[in-house]
């Protein structure tokens, strides 16, 4: 048997407001589901279900998205967008330098939007990347189980991709989501 990979899931306190939110910023519909909303993916580029959840989240947040851009003007549209849809931008200890630009949903989730040119990220489409919190062990066990190849296996990062190219998965074991500065390797 195959697994297939239909959606992240995002545990939220307005499901319906989240996936309203992310459909719009990624031009996509949204689907209602008994406990929750579902934004669907497409064959490279992963979907994203949303479950209303009564449980505060409490540290920082296990999962985060990252969008591309192909040009300046793309990236500052894209920011615009997001903060159109409720969205706002987030200090997460950046600095001025930094290229790409953070931001959280209405919910908190956070989500980068990262600048064009960036090498990791290229040829992944729109949603480039969801980021989670979670060890070298998990990546490889995703990787058995889907079986998609490991795109990034090294210092305790791990990373996965469909065979059909598109939206990444990646792990890290950082102990908060302040650890920016690996941004700088993965734009070389």
């Amino acid at each position: 048997m195959t697994l297939h990979l239909d959606a992240v899931v995002f545990d939220v306190a307005d499901a319906n407001a989240a996936a309203a939110f992310w459909a719009g910023l990624l031009d996509r519909t949204v689907l209602a589901e008994p406990d929750g909303a579902l934004v669907p993916g497409i064959a490279t580029q992963v979907g994203l279900r949303f479950v209303t959840s009564d449980t505060a989240q409490v540290g920082p947040r296990q999962l985060h998205l990252h969008l591309t851009s192909s040009t300046l003007e793309h990236q500052q549209q894209t920011v615009q967008r997001a903060l159109d849809l409720g969205g706002r931008h987030l200090d997460v200890g950046q600095s001025p330098d930094d290229r790409f630009i953070v931001l959280a949903d209405p919910g908190d989730d956070e989500l980068c939007v990262i600048e064009p040119g960036n090498t990791y990220l290229a040829g992944t489409g729109y949603l480039g990347e969801v980021t989670c919190d979670g060890t070298r062990d998990v990546g490889v066990f995703w990787h058995e189980a889907l079986g998609w190849p490991l795109v990034l296996d090294e210092d305790g990062q791990t990373a996965i991709q469909s065979p059909h190219s598109g939206t990444k998965i990646s792990w890290d074991s950082w102990d908060s989501w302040d650890s920016w500065d690996s941004w700088d390797s993965w734009d070389s």
